[in-house]
């Protein structure tokens, strides 16, 4: 009554009864606070179904490579998809071997050949170094130059230094010999001293024309205009040693390699069961009813709310029916000032936010945006919401009525001015 939404007045109880005791500033309607803030509790309190990654998935630990049709298992799998040029495809599959071509001493060791390499699993050696390549460049040297000892690669099989070409070469003091140019370019990008080892020959050049170069673990070759390429030393050596390279069908259960089947499926959309903030609100006002239907209207109004201070209790009836129902807070009776005053009385003004400030018995107070205010006395007592606590059926006012925030929402929609009040012992 006199006051636009949107506004907020600041009542001091102290004052003398009237309007002098009003200062009034523009401020932001509570109501459209506290509707937002019902429907961020309405979001928060919504129930999220099947948030989690996938359950149960793991990337396969074995697949069937279709090129070259092998499998390739575990950590030698993980080896492969790591450097997949480098290594090249499986040509076997694995099988048990007494090898002395790797940095451990010789035993028997689960060995697969692929295209460029042989992996050995070494499993005393430390966690990360677990899978080695078997010395297949030294092997294949040896029977190159107990076969085929051309003069080319009999000077490369000389000791050599970088002397003043340090910037594109690299010298190997454990082997005697170098490695240059894109030899040394592919060997340092591909992680040389782990795959390849340590040079066993300067470059030379085959009689096809190609500039090659044997390490311990395999070989490079470099033809014209290119860079580095690993040897196929693997296919070499398995045909050399005649080992069984034909094709197995795909193992049942064993997918065909897809690098797909490695990624993870994504978090699937968070399905969110929405809550109606009406409802909500209903809940919680059914929470507070009292379980009897009161006293009945005590002025004979059409809409009366009646305040029991004995029972700390409040109904409010339209046509003598009951409308809703609460435990309220009235006065703590400690002072004069904070009672509330029994009698029959109306509705005389509302606000739909305030803040309330005064002084009792000389202790200042400050209240800030309270809400849903009906003012039904000439002493400033007023019905309205309490958020600051949550005590109500127990006495906490200051000779105000204070009701659940739900119950003074709803009464203030539903009291219009001139509602009777009733407040019974």
């Amino acid at each position: 009554m006199g006051l636009d939404y949107g506004t907020t007045v600041h009542w001091d109880r102290a004052a003398a009864p009237g309007s002098e005791g009003l200062r009034v500033t523009p401020r932001r309607s509570l109501r459209c606070l506290l509707s937002a803030a019902i429907l961020v509790v309405a979001v928060a309190a919504a129930i999220f179904v099947d948030t989690s990654r996938a359950e149960h998935w793991a990337p396969p630990p074995t697949v069937w490579i279709e090129a070259t049709g092998h499998t390739a298992d575990r950590l030698f799998l993980d080896a492969w998809r790591a450097q997949p040029a480098v290594i090249g495809e499986p040509i076997s599959e694995e099988f048990r071997s007494r090898s002395g071509f790797v940095s451990q001493p010789a035993t028997e060791r689960i060995v697969q050949y692929y295209r460029n390499v042989a992996l050995a699993f070494v499993p005393e050696a430390p966690a990360g170094e677990q899978v080695q390549t078997l010395e297949l460049g030294r092997l294949a040297l040896d029977e190159r130059l107990r076969k085929h000892p051309a003069a080319a690669l009999l000077r490369a099989d000389e000791p050599s230094t970088c002397g003043s070409a340090a910037a594109t070469c690299r010298d190997f003091a454990d082997t005697e010999q170098t490695v240059r140019g894109p030899f040394l370019a592919f060997w340092e990008e591909n992680d040389g001293g782990r795959w390849f080892g340590n040079p066993l020959t300067e470059a030379f050049r085959a009689p096809d024309g190609s500039m090659l170069q044997y390490f311990e673990k395999g070989a490079l070759r470099v033809q014209s205009g290119q860079v580095a390429q690993p040897l196929p030393l693997g296919d070499q050596m398995a045909k050399v040693q005649g080992l069984d390279t034909r094709p197995i069908p795909q193992p049942d259960g064993v997918p065909v390699y897809d690098e797909s089947l490695f990624v993870a499926p994504p978090e699937p959309e968070p399905v969110v069961e929405a809550v109606d903030p009406v409802a909500e609100i209903e809940e919680a006002a059914a929470g507070w009813e009292v379980d009897d239907l009161g006293p009945g209207p005590q002025q004979g109004a059409w809409k009366e709310i009646v305040i029991s201070i004995s029972g700390q209790r409040m109904w409010a009836y339209e046509n003598g029916e009951l409308a809703t129902s609460s435990y309220v807070s009235t006065g703590t009776g400690n002072v004069p000032e904070t009672v509330t005053p029994i009698g029959n009385w109306t509705i005389l003004s509302k606000y739909d936010v305030q803040d309330m400030e005064g002084t009792i018995s000389d202790e200042y107070y400050f209240v800030e945006a309270v809400p849903d205010v009906m003012y039904f006395d000439n002493l400033g007592n007023a019905i309205h919401g309490a958020y600051w606590h949550n005590n109500f059926g127990t006495p906490m006012s200051h000779g105000c009525v204070n009701l659940p925030l739900d119950i003074a929402a709803f009464l203030y929609e539903w009291a219009p001015i001139g509602t009777a009040v009733s407040v019974i012992g």
